[in-house]
């Protein structure tokens, strides 16, 4: 027989102050590391646009530098107009409750005016990071379920993280430390 127990239980309403300190704290978390990939990857172009020149292959630096321009862009303005389309979503902007059920197995989540739920299972996690305020269980590396501490109506935020630090072992961190 399947176990369906209840294990912990969170309603954490999405609001735009949770969701900007969402913002920055994962800018504080994986904000270096994009940049430095940013900035790798247009120092390796501006070799290729240098060794172009130098052999008078102008139509190819030219070309280098129009990629050069676009994934700057594309680096810089896409993730800022994918934050912009969140912040005013509705689920930000009408400050939608969602309902979070933890088993042993998997995680149910649904957002409590609406019928449909979704599932994850816990090795689907790609990190987890504990705050003072908040779980962010990232789904991947950037989208993330918000999970208010303070929140839980079964179960308590610190037997919650003995579970989860348990479930996903080396996704896990304490950013309180």
């Amino acid at each position: 027989m399947i176990n369906l127990k209840i294990l912990f239980k969170n309603v954490t309403k999405y609001d735009e102050e949770i969701y900007t300190d969402f913002l920055k704290f994962h800018q504080k978390v994986f904000g270096l590391k994009y940049s430095f990939y940013t900035a790798f990857v247009i120092g390796l172009l501006l070799i290729l646009v240098s060794m172009q020149v130098r052999t008078h292959n102008m139509d190819l630096a030219i070309i280098l530098c129009f990629v050069i321009v676009g994934f700057f862009l594309w680096r810089y303005l896409h993730p800022a107009s994918e934050v912009s389309k969140e912040f005013n979503s509705e689920k930000i902007q009408d400050k939608k409750e969602f309902t979070f059920t933890f088993y042993e197995k998997k995680i149910k989540i649904r957002q409590n005016d609406k019928l449909e739920t979704y599932i994850i299972k816990y090795n689907e996690l790609y990190r987890v990071y504990k705050t003072e305020d908040f779980y962010y269980l990232y789904t991947d590396s950037r989208h993330s379920l918000l999970i208010n501490t303070n929140s839980f109506i079964i179960g308590n935020s610190e037997d919650f993280s003995e579970f989860i630090k348990k479930k996903c072992k080396f996704k896990y961190k304490d950013k309180n430390m």
